[in-house]
Parts: C-alpha cells; structure tokens; sequence
C-alpha cells in the first residue's frame, strides 16, 4: 500500500509521504485485517532499506532502493 503510493505519485528517491498522506491515503482506507498489520508492513519494508521515517514516526521517504524497485 505505502510502494502503490509512491508509484502512483511517480515518486523518486528522497519524495516524501507526510503524516497526512499516510493518515488521508492508507489508515483511512484500511479495513480491520489490514490494520492489524500496517506495522510489521511499515517495518519490513524499512528492514529492506525501501524507505525511511522521519521523527515522527509517520513522515515517510522513498530511498534510492526505494525507488529502483518501482
């Protein structure tokens, strides 16, 4: 959901997904299954180095190997 974002925003390494993007875009959109693993999705595809989080723990950046597996 986060990658289908960024595809869809033709996004390149360094574009970011605010807070409110995440809020309007994603958690507005999810049913009960998928909220349960929104987390463990947001974590894995930081563990595969896809993207990074800013302070707050919501502000998302699409890396350079981010980007390339668009």
């Amino acid at each position: 959901m986060f990658m289908t974002w960024f595809k869809r925003q033709k996004a390149v390494a360094g574009h970011v997904m605010s807070k409110t993007d995440v809020l309007k875009n994603i958690i507005k959109n999810l049913d009960p299954k998928q909220d349960d693993v929104l987390e463990i999705a947001m974590n894995e595809l930081l563990a595969a180095g896809l993207i990074e989080t800013e302070a707050d723990g919501l502000t998302l950046v699409l890396t350079e190997k981010g980007a390339a597996a668009l």
